[in-house]
């Protein structure tokens, strides 16, 4: 699917300007290890913060329960890694709405 978008058309068109390295290009001119460097990258992030559940060798990813709830609320992957550090069964009203208060979406 990345071969369709504007990403990776202009990364073939312009090399040089998107950081594709001439590495790359030699080895590779339909950039195809780089797309899968960009997606394996893209999914370091979420995966250590437990919104999806990342197997590299086949390339295969699928979102937690975690990552559905970020998604559906647009919850940025900090404020999530935040609220599974502060959030507990007994925390008071108070304490809710000052994790929520930490949120970076405020």
């Amino acid at each position: 699917w990345i071969d369709h978008t504007y990403l990776y058309m202009h990364m073939l068109k312009d090399p040089a300007l998107y950081s594709v390295g001439v590495d790359y290009l030699e080895d590779d001119p339909a950039l195809v290890q780089k797309c899968v460097d960009i997606a394996h990258t893209a999914a370091i992030i979420p995966e250590k913060c437990h919104l999806i559940k990342y197997k590299w060798a086949p390339g295969r990813f699928h979102g937690t329960e975690l990552g559905h709830i970020a998604s559906y609320y647009y919850v940025i992957h900090n404020s999530m890694v935040m609220y599974n550090q502060h959030l507990r069964p007994t925390i008071t009203t108070l304490e809710l709405f000052r994790v929520f208060a930490l949120s970076n979406e405020f």
